[in-house]
């Protein structure tokens, strides 16, 4: 693919969600661990406490870590797509299911939100839809490899009720964890 040119991230407003989301988990793991019976045996509630709690029985923090931490993270600053001097390598959300795609399959590009996401469709019929906190510089990368595109925004209330399914499948799923979590079903 040659040198590497650019990589989105996640849009900004997205990142406010998953640190929501991050911070309300944070506050039910801490507070959850008021009800351990290990934990009321000391009869100390501090934040200290919990600290020390947690390093002495490791499987809640460990698990945690691993279910709300690490996807927030990788979610929020690691995944994106990577544009290259000879294509791009589309990430379909985890790491073994990214898409290579060279320049030369690229078909042509539509501008969907004037700063935040434009869509590639590839000459076999497949469309990415890239969001970026602006996509100015995606255009430029496009435009230097003579793809053509257009720069209408018909498609903007589609973009927009995609982006409404995706933050109610987002909190939908958030709702379901945390009911799963409080009537015992989950992590026990």
């Amino acid at each position: 693919m040659g040198k590497k040119l650019y990589k989105t991230s996640m849009l900004n407003i997205f990142r406010l969600i998953v640190l929501a989301i991050v911070i309300f988990f944070i506050n039910d793991f801490y507070l959850d661990t008021f009800t351990h019976e290990h934990f009321q045996r000391e009869a100390r509630f501090k934040i200290v406490d919990v600290a020390n709690y947690h390093m002495q029985y490791p499987r809640e923090l460990v698990t945690f870590f691993c279910l709300i931490i690490m996807p927030a993270i990788y979610y929020a600053f690691i995944r994106g797509v990577k544009f290259h001097e000879r294509g791009f390598v589309f990430n379909h959300g985890l790491p073994f299911l990214n898409k290579t795609i060279p320049y030369e399959e690229v078909k042509t590009y539509k501008l969907l939100h004037p700063k935040y996401a434009i869509s590639i469709i590839t000459k076999s019929g497949d469309a990415f839809v890239v969001a970026d906190n602006s996509t100015e510089r995606v255009i430029a990368i496009l435009d230097q490899q003579n793809i053509r595109g257009d720069l209408g925004q018909d498609d903007f209330t589609k973009l927009i009720v995609n982006y409404r399914k995706f933050l109610y499948l987002v909190l939908s799923f958030t709702a379901f964890l945390f009911v799963l979590k409080k009537l015992g079903l989950f992590l026990r």
